[in-house]
């Protein structure tokens, strides 16, 4: 059983890249280190190693952010949302829309109305 505060970090900024990176891979680890428990604990149907590839892919997608200021919130961000995720704060369908295929999202069938209308195309 974890606690709610045992994965809580309080919320402070890094003042340089160097203190930042570290800071960022220490969170990195974390994931890792937890992934076994985050599949068992949303029941997630697919390998160990695909839950790590995607959470790889969510770090290296903001690996080239220069902006400290951006970066810090970026941190923060993904700080909340490691700790909701082991809290299970989260519900299996949140979890699983990181698994999306996100290409998906920009194909557009002109026969089916109601996916045209829901992603605001005028008929």
């Amino acid at each position: 059983m974890t606690l709610a505060t045992e994965f809580a970090e309080t919320t402070r900024r890094s003042a340089s890249n160097a203190e930042l990176r570290s800071r960022v891979l220490h969170l990195y680890r974390k994931y890792m280190r937890y992934s076994k428990e985050m599949s068992e604990l949303y029941e997630l149907d697919m390998p160990v190693s695909n839950v790590k590839t995607k959470i790889r892919q969510e770090f290296e997608r903001q690996r080239f952010v220069n902006d400290l200021s951006v970066a810090n919130v970026l941190y923060m961000k993904g700080q909340m949302e490691f700790q909701e995720i082991i809290n299970f704060w989260k519900q299996q369908c949140h979890v699983l829309r990181y698994f999306e295929d996100q290409s998906n999202y920009n194909v557009v069938d002109k026969n089916d109305f109601i996916k045209g209308f829901l992603r605001g195309n005028n008929p």
